[in-house]
């Protein structure tokens, strides 16, 4: 174990704590409040989410307005930091009262169709809270996942997880396939967040009118299993609460090509969530390197990237 994560699993453990010592609605202020601190510290990573912001948007929007959703952009991820920290003080009771949601119907459609389902969503506003109210409301949620560089920190989000419910599989692990198609054949909520650059591995989709590697698991695993998508978000309210919308689940057709059915459901998602981050772009996570390079002869949409 390097002694830098030593060293950081150890200030993540005193800063949950503090946030767990806290009344929950001046937890979520102060983890805002250091969010704010850090857009203003971590300049190489406000780089990246203003960077971000110029080729989504162009001159669409000018350098005050990115500036400010950048730094919109850092107190979300405070906020959501604090809120996170403090699962261990969030029963069942509790999260139904911080978060309300409409379209919950389709959890129920899904599970009487008996061959669970896939939550395809995205690094929106609190992504972790939608599995802990998902379980809440009694539809067991398994999250696929990257492990943290950090073992240390990634075994001590996985139990801040489980506080909730939620189980984790993780995607590099051997037999983590065999955990996802097991936990669909229990009929269980499967969510996997499918935002990101899937580098090699991924599908050229069109995102904000640019080529860029889409993972192709969600869509695949549909295709595979019969099992429906299911699409939503979860926005905070002025008051610090949560409301999550869901849409109908979408099912994949098994007749299809399995390719271009791949293709039709993972540009149906994207479009999906490209649509709410432009009207809510401080709510999304701008500090990944979205916008990667795709090599010429991969940049038409529905390239599958070998």
């Amino acid at each position: 174990m390097k002694i830098s994560h030593g060293i950081e699993y150890v200030f993540v453990r005193l800063l949950a704590g503090l946030f767990r010592l806290l009344p929950h609605r001046a937890a979520v202020i102060f983890g805002g409040r250091l969010g704010s601190a850090a857009n203003n510290l971590w300049l190489s990573r406000h780089k990246v989410v203003v960077e971000n912001l110029r080729i989504a948007f162009g001159n669409d929007m000018d350098d005050s307005r990115r500036d400010e959703i950048a730094r919109g952009v850092f107190v979300n991820i405070g906020r959501t930091l604090a809120e996170v920290c403090r699962f261990p003080k969030l029963d069942r009771e509790k999260i139904l009262n911080l978060v309300s949601a409409d379209g919950t119907e389709s959890f129920q459609e899904v599970l009487d169709h008996g061959k669970g389902g896939i939550l395809v969503g995205s690094h929106f506003g609190n992504w972790e809270l939608v599995g802990a109210f998902i379980n809440a409301i009694g539809y067991p949620v398994d999250f696929l996942v990257r492990g943290q560089h950090n073992a240390l920190v990634d075994a001590y989000l996985t139990d801040l997880r489980a506080f909730c419910g939620v189980r984790v599989i993780h995607s590099e692990k051997d037999g983590g396939m065999r955990e996802i198609l097991r936990a669909l054949k229990q009929n269980r909520q499967v969510a996997i967040v499918s935002d990101q650059h899937a580098g090699s591995q991924g599908i050229i989709i069109n995102f904000f009118g640019r080529p860029v590697s889409v993972p192709r698991a969600p869509a695949t695993l549909a295709v595979r299993t019969g099992a429906p998508l299911v699409t939503g978000y979860i926005m905070r309210n002025e008051d610090l609460t949560h409301h999550c919308h869901f849409y109908p689940p979408i099912y994949p057709d098994m007749e299809a090509d399995p390719d271009a059915e791949v293709y039709r459901l993972t540009k149906l998602y994207t479009e999906r969530y490209e649509g709410l981050i432009r009207k809510h772009p401080e709510a999304w996570l701008w500090t990944h390197r979205r916008f990667k390079y795709v090599p010429k002869g991969e940049q038409s949409e529905g390239t599958f990237v070998e």
